[in-house]
């Protein structure tokens, strides 16, 4: 038997599902096994204080340039180098020589970016400068950012041209060498001393709706490690979702963010590495333990424990929902069918944070009789399975809506959604006879892409849509409760409920 330390816990044990027996993780995650740490000082300094007359700002050396390179070397020539311009966008202080490469191209830079610079392309106007916004701007210099303001924002405010510089030192800071392995063998042998994480916590602050989306990715209790890089890790699994607040705010170690425009919309970051605040984050949350798993691990995933958890109790059972929120102390009220059975197809308030505010919660329940469950043919039809739980809700939801658009003969239409449909190519289409009870979505051949539809009868032709064969992605199929097809009308709304095989 060996001591070893499980998230902070003294434990014994000789292997390492012994020890780990109890703790918050779910099998097949990432486990983080930190076996030594050695302390080395920094060759090359990637932080400088710089001194004012006004007070000290940090500088975070982001850049790997022939620029920075001149920096290194050069730095203390900006020492006692007075403000010398000061506009809406920029300030810099100067002058130095600067004998590198130019460049007349303007160019973006981005708020509280540092630089060097060419005043008129001047090699004897070199300036170290503040952007204070941001800027297409010609700066005269190749490349010239060397890094970030991390420090002292408020000083550069208040600089004037009185001020100066009064001393610049580098930041070398001792960095710690770790010797860590990231593993799933439950079998393997322990050694003295180790640290060993099985989870990371987290907490959420922030917009409601945001929150919620990064609850939902959670819910499971894991992270899907989709892309890493030095400074993050982020799940891209509701990726594409929109995301439509902001919470600005400076992306430290440890914040969890929500990409909010762009390619990467709707993807979940965990910072490793301090950032300053972008308008296309929205900062929801931070890790408050186990650090250690987001920093070793680079793929795969990893479990979780999040405050709060997450408060939705659609598809739970009344009775079920009613044992979430009591303990929370949420008074709890239901309207619809009541009865402890009956699903929860809504909530109000919808999401968690505003339930915890109000401290009161209202559930609408059906009969299990009047929902459709079904199977999604995630593996066959990846895209139009993603375009059918964005269009149905099933995304971040346990229980998705249908609008019947239309009913002819056998075949019941659902409306589809013009923001997603771009993306649907043939795939999974049928050949020979289709049977009935299949859920069908009209694809990119056909001029009415996006429409959902089931047909209740077979058909070697037609689609569930009413589209030929090669018109048609099948998407999944009804498994349970198909005669409330038989009833709708146009205008109802069908609800549904995924499962991962026929439930009989």
């Amino acid at each position: 038997m060996v001591k070893v330390y499980v998230n902070g816990v003294e434990k014994n044990g000789k292997i390492l599902k012994d020890v780990i027996c109890g703790e918050p993780y779910i099998e097949g995650s990432n486990i983080v096994i930190i076996k030594g740490i050695k302390k080395e000082v920094e060759r090359e300094s990637k932080k400088y204080r710089i001194d004012t007359t006004k007070g000290s700002m940090i500088v975070g050396i982001t850049e790997n340039s022939k620029t920075v390179e001149f920096w290194n070397k050069n730095y203390k020539k900006f020492i006692n180098k007075n403000l010398r311009w000061k506009s809406i966008s920029d300030l810099a202080f100067g002058p130095v020589t600067i004998d590198l490469e130019m460049n007349n191209k303007p160019e973006k830079f981005k708020k509280w970016d540092v630089l060097l610079s060419l005043s008129g392309f001047d090699k004897d106007e070199g300036h170290l400068l503040f952007v204070k916004r941001d800027v297409n701007e010609i700066y005269g210099l190749k490349n010239p950012k060397i890094g970030i303001l991390i420090g002292g924002k408020r000083v550069l405010s208040e600089l004037t041209f009185e001020d100066k510089i009064t001393s610049i030192e580098p930041l070398r800071e001792s960095r710690e060498s770790i010797d860590y392995i990231t593993t799933k063998d439950l079998n393997m042998e322990l050694e003295e001393g180790w640290k060993i994480w099985t989870y990371f916590e987290c907490e959420f602050e922030g917009p409601s709706k945001t929150v919620e989306h990064a609850l939902a990715l959670m819910d499971k209790g894991y992270f899907e490690i989709g892309e890493h890089t030095n400074t993050y890790v982020a799940d891209r699994r509701l990726q594409t979702l929109d995301i439509d607040e902001e919470n600005l705010e400076d992306r430290l170690r440890g914040t969890i963010t929500v990409r909010n425009t762009g390619v990467g919309v709707g993807k979940v970051y965990i910072y490793k590495e301090g950032r300053t605040s972008s308008p296309s984050h929205t900062v929801v949350g931070k890790v408050i333990k186990g650090m250690e798993l987001v920093d070793f691990s680079e793929s795969g995933n990893i479990s979780l424990k999040s405050k709060p958890e997450r408060l939705n109790a659609i598809g739970m059972t009344q009775r079920e929902s009613s044992e979430l929120f009591k303990k929370y102390g949420i008074n709890h009220l239901m309207e619809g069918d009541v009865g402890d059975d009956a699903i929860v197809i809504e909530q109000k308030p919808e999401y968690t944070l505003d339930i915890l505010k109000s401290k009161e919660v209202i559930t609408k329940g059906i009969s299990p009789d009047k929902i459709l469950y079904i199977e999604i043919f995630d593996d066959k039809a990846p895209n139009t399975a993603w375009y059918f739980r964005k269009t149905t809700g099933l995304t971040t939801k346990s229980i998705g809506k249908l609008k019947v658009y239309f009913k002819t003969g056998d075949i019941v239409m659902f409306d589809k959604n013009d923001k997603y449909t771009s993306g649907l190519l043939p795939e999974n289409t049928p050949s020979g006879t289709l049977e009935g009870g299949y859920i069908g979505v009209t694809n990119m051949v056909k001029r009415y892409k996006g429409f959902i539809g089931i047909r209740l009868s077979a058909n070697d032709k037609y689609g569930p849509t009413g589209e030929t064969f090669e018109g048609t992605n099948i998407v999944g199929r009804v498994v349970k409760n198909e005669e409330i097809i038989k009833k709708l009308k146009p205008k109802d709304e069908l609800y549904v409920l995924e499962v991962k095989k026929n439930i009989g």
